[in-house]
């Protein structure tokens, strides 16, 4: 039997949203779908697309066995839809949010018994291993000894007053966002059809399949800046390492399919005119710059660095697709 470990989440009055103090502008970023010609990228829109053999339609209407068709039809299942919009296919602004969120989060760590970030779905602590084949296994193999921390409630402005770093950065109840990413649009690849076993049916794209957004931020710290790039798993180069997103991503393979793989890819950092100038070590960008190639590079390595420097201790980088990729 593990111990839960109670800890103090550190938390403190979050900075201003209504005017515009230190770093403010926005990253362009791509999400690239990893893997070889069997891997896919699945995110969920909640609605099924049925596809039909019109030719066996017509055939059935030939032969006025149409009702018998539309039985037929009924009680098949459908393709689980990959998110669009009138654009095309889609990863959602608020999915991205999230699993950069919820990467920090578990990537802070208790130190002489106070942790930085929240659980903002908070669970009960497992307090148990969970061995292969229970539910949530594999959650467990990656991010381990987190899990058994008690951080207490989620952080809530309106009741609390005071919020971690992480809500203060992504927003609580009752305490708008510093940090909004956008929808990422398709920009190279069609929708493929996958029949997978136990009966689902989904829409994915597949391995090299590129996505475009931005991600805009407003008030941050230099090293937040850095958190936020950890958060997408980017380090020392602009090109982050393998993480996981979407369904299915804690999986290691349907029949012979792979699900969930994917880089984060900083195309362009630009401050805004509102920002305050951003001086590390001889880098030293003014209000309006935009950057791009090997300074970006240089910037993600100092921003990062400036990051686990403050974290100290409190927090670690997991690689979550070395891990599971090593999983039987």
């Amino acid at each position: 039997m593990m111990q839960s470990v109670r800890l103090k989440v550190v938390r403190y009055n979050p900075r201003p949203r209504d005017f515009y103090i230190d770093l403010c502008g926005h990253l362009a970023v791509s999400i690239i779908v990893e893997g070889d010609k069997q891997s896919y990228l699945h995110i969920g829109s909640g609605k099924e697309f049925f596809k039909a053999d019109i030719s066996e339609l017509k055939e059935a209407y030939s032969k006025k066995e149409f009702e018998h068709f539309l039985g037929k039809i009924k009680s098949i299942k459908g393709y689980d839809k990959f998110a669009s919009t009138i654009k095309g296919s889609i990863i959602p602004g608020s999915s991205i949010k999230g699993n950069v969120r919820s990467r920090l989060e578990l990537s802070f760590k208790g130190y002489q018994d106070t942790v930085d970030s929240c659980f903002i779905n908070a669970g009960k602590p497992v307090v148990k291993e969970l061995l292969k084949g229970a539910s949530g296994w594999r959650h467990y193999k990656v991010w381990n000894e987190v899990l058994s921390e008690d951080r207490g409630i989620p952080c809530n402005f309106t009741s609390m007053g005071r919020i971690c770093v992480i809500c203060d950065l992504f927003g609580s109840a009752g305490l708008k966002s510093l940090i909004d990413f956008s929808d990422f649009e398709n920009v190279n690849s069609n929708i493929e059809y996958l029949d997978l076993p136990f009966g689902i049916r989904v829409e994915a794209v597949p391995a090299e399949s590129e996505f475009r957004g931005k991600v805009f931020f407003k008030n941050l710290k230099d090293y937040e800046l850095g958190l936020l790039l950890l958060g997408m798993g980017i380090k020392d180069y602009r090109v982050g390492r393998k993480v996981i997103l979407g369904r299915f991503k804690y999986r290691s393979k349907l029949n012979s399919f792979k699900f969930g793989r994917i880089k984060y890819k900083l195309n362009e950092l630009k401050l805004s005119r509102y920002s305050k100038t951003l001086s590390i070590e001889d880098v030293n960008l003014q209000p309006n710059t935009l950057v791009k190639g090997d300074l970006l590079d240089r910037l993600c390595k100092l921003l990062t660095d400036l990051a686990l420097k403050k974290f100290e201790n409190r927090f670690r980088i997991v690689d979550e697709v070395k891990i599971l990729d090593e999983l039987k």
